[in-house]
């Protein structure tokens, strides 16, 4: 299960029901994320992070039809982000495997709302005088994952700090 602490933005957008964050604190932080609605060159995104690690996952331009399947959407975007940063297949099948029930609840880790606007504020410089037909998702995915330094991270970038949390476990 996936637990996704949904922004007040985000909440106005989803047509499912806001759960109480308190009946899903057993729920293990690998398996909790935060997620806002950013507006980049006028159009609709979602910042996705996971609050164990700090991975994270930008949609640009999404529209009224796929905030109707936002859990398909998300999980079909994580598939691509886990073969874009070439995880293990085991790890990705387990992660895919906990997305197959997302539950949505208000947010509740202001140290996680923090990275994610240190991601928005790196998306918004990276795209910075491109025309929206110009941002090419995959390399702004890559970049926030592999190379975006979050100080409050221990192994300093997400995708680093999310393999050392499966090596350990």
């Amino acid at each position: 299960m996936f637990v996704i602490g949904a922004t007040k933005k985000l909440q106005n957008e989803l047509r499912k029901p806001i759960e109480d964050v308190e009946e899903y604190n057993n729920v293990p932080e690998i398996h909790q994320w935060h997620a806002n609605i950013i507006t980049l060159n006028r159009r609709k995104c979602l910042l996705l992070i996971n609050n164990e690690t700090g991975l994270n996952l930008t949609l640009f331009g999404l529209r009224k039809q796929q905030f109707e399947h936002l859990d398909s959407v998300i999980k079909g975007s994580l598939q691509q982000l886990f073969q874009l940063l070439e995880v293990d297949q085991e790890i990705a099948d387990y992660m895919l495997g906990a997305a197959d029930e997302i539950v949505y609840t208000k947010t509740k880790s202001r140290k996680t709302l923090g990275r994610m606007n240190e991601i928005k504020f790196m998306i918004e410089s990276k795209i910075e005088g491109l025309n929206y037909e110009e941002i090419d998702a995959v390399e702004i995915n890559e970049f926030c994952n592999n190379h975006l330094i979050l100080t409050s991270l221990k192994e300093k970038n997400p995708y680093d700090t999310f393999a050392k949390y499966f090596e350990e476990k």
